[in-house]
């Protein structure tokens, strides 16, 4: 009787642990849709531009011990498109597998552990563990890895620090457009990363390159981008003004930093901005054309059509630019216009860091429209962010709770929602449940330091990942599963079978709506609708 009760125990416990530790999985109705199609991600590229990856992770190997990626473009130090700077580094299969049956070890790493969670939840085929329960979307896919960005990292254990950087990504994707013909297959591909600098209407320099290299109507090539993780902050403010008195807008700032605004007004209504702060400080009114640096500040206006960072260009708007440094925390952002009539300026503050500590932020004058530039791109499919999981145990056997993130099945408190600059009602597609997933991460890295969201029985090899940087890469997965069905699938075919097959429920309200777009992902509907 002892035994059988032992038995049952054990049967219960691995039961229990499967669905816990699956749920991703079950709730997007991944595994029936492999159980039902024979899905994988097999004969598909999955793309992904982050911080790097953990080549070395078992989640990337297949079980003959050869690597699953194809490439890896490694830009770290190429900053803005400078060509004075040194020029990407890249990596094939062939030395990848080289360093993998021990070769020299490549110099290519994910100092923070973003990138690697990021192609985990796309595409690991979770074999970290016996069970491979925390495998990927699609996990039979190939890998073509560019490390584009990194906000920094501190050293850790026997790791050096990491030096922020961002590498151009027009550069990247052309780079990443040519192997992608040279593969053969049908791709989808993210840019997991993203700020609201820019003009958020889809006319960036990044967001035409996007539409350039996965147009919506090109076949076998689509991009997915997160909605952005500042929906909860009071870091958008819009406002109409004229030429008969100042329009004027609230500013707090942290204390001690330095921090950056920019704004977009009225291409065809011409104005001057001036800043001041509760200290005494003011500069300003700067005119269209013109910049001033004095005190601190730093003002610069643009004029429409200029190109001012190899990723943006203000089109058919006016841009501006503010830098403060060493002020109180209250200040004002005053614009008035030049002409006749009433132009329209949206001014967006900046965050700092994966803790998403609004730096400068706006006190009136709030309005909806927290997603990043990349999320205005018209061909992308863009990826809010519902939370799966609040409660785990840790790898140390403490159990862990969140309590500020919103309940299990709701919106993400910081999931940025639409509408875009340009007034497309909605900006997101739909949601996927990334906040509290366990993802891949590589032992080396600066997450894995962080015992706290180190899972139980994950042997050090995943991290509690989340943020729209979560759930954009289970829709990646999905469309790769799409893609295994159809491979002439066009962007603008994935998005409508997804927002159609999507499901709304108490959670989402009536949609489409700015925050969910039209509901949450749902795998299973998805791939049965590209094989009607």
């Amino acid at each position: 009787m002892q035994t059988r009760s032992l038995i049952v125990v054990l049967f219960l416990t691995i039961a229990v642990n499967a669905i816990a530790m699956d749920l991703v999985r079950q709730e997007t109705r991944t595994d029936e849709a492999v159980s039902a199609f024979a899905v994988s991600g097999r004969g598909v590229t999955v793309a992904v531009l982050d911080r790097g990856i953990d080549w070395t992770h078992p989640d990337f190997i297949n079980p003959d011990g050869s690597t699953r990626i194809k490439w890896m473009l490694d830009m770290t130090g190429s900053n803005l498109c400078d060509p004075g700077n040194p020029s990407p580094v890249e990596y094939s299969e062939a030395q990848i597998n080289q360093a993998l049956t021990g070769g020299a070890l490549l110099d290519f790493r994910d100092a923070v552990g973003h990138g690697t969670a990021t192609a985990g939840t796309a595409a690991g085929n979770g074999r970290a563990l016996t069970d491979q329960r925390y495998r990927g979307i699609a996990p039979k896919a190939d890998l073509v890895i560019v490390k584009l960005t990194s906000e920094g990292a501190p050293a850790h254990g026997s790791q050096p620090g990491e030096v922020p950087f961002q590498g151009c990504i027009d550069q990247a994707l052309d780079w990443l457009a040519a192997k992608l013909h040279m593969l053969g297959q049908p791709a989808v591909a993210i840019i997991n990363s993203g700020t609201q600098w820019g003009p958020i209407d889809g006319t960036s320099a990044v967001s035409r390159k996007i539409d350039e290299v996965f147009g919506a109507d090109t076949p076998g090539r689509i991009m997915v981008i997160p909605s952005g993780d500042e929906g909860s902050l009071p870091n958008h403010a819009g406002a109409d003004y004229d030429g008969m008195s100042e329009t004027v807008i609230g500013l707090s700032r942290a204390s001690g930093t330095f921090s950056v605004a920019s704004a977009w007004y009225t291409g065809s209504r011409p104005a001057e901005v001036t800043v001041t702060f509760d200290d005494g400080a003011t500069v300003g009114p700067v005119g269209p054309g013109s910049s001033i640096s004095e005190a601190g500040i730093t003002i610069i206006n643009y004029v429409p059509g200029t190109e001012f960072y190899p990723w943006l260009s203000t089109g058919g708007d006016s841009a501006l630019w503010i830098g403060i440094d060493g002020h109180s925390t209250t200040g004002s952002f005053r614009i008035r216009g030049l002409s006749s009539g009433t132009g329209h300026v949206d001014v967006y503050g900046d965050v700092i860091g994966f803790d998403l500590t609004p730096v400068t932020s706006m006190t009136d004058h709030l309005v909806p429209g927290r997603l990043t530039d990349y999320a205005a791109t018209r061909s992308a499919i863009v990826v809010a962010d519902h939370n799966i999981r609040t409660q785990w145990t840790d790898i140390d056997g403490i159990p862990r709770e969140v309590t500020h993130e919103g309940a299990v099945g709701e919106l993400w408190l910081k999931s940025s929602g639409g509408p875009t600059r340009d007034g497309r009602s909605t900006g997101v597609d739909l949601s996927a449940p990334g906040q509290g997933l366990f993802a891949s991460v590589g032992p080396n890295s600066y997450w894995a330091t962080i015992r706290a969201v180190s899972p139980f029985g994950g042997e050090g090899r995943y991290i509690r990942f989340g943020g729209t940087s979560g759930s954009a890469p289970i829709v990646v997965g999905a469309v790769a599963l799409m893609l295994e069905v159809n491979p002439n699938l066009t962007a603008d075919e994935a998005r409508q079978i997804m927002r159609s097959t999507a499901v709304a429920d108490g959670d989402t309200g009536a949609v489409p709506n700015p925050d969910w777009g039209h509901g949450k992902l749902d795998v299973f509907r998805a791939v049965q609708a590209v094989m009607a």
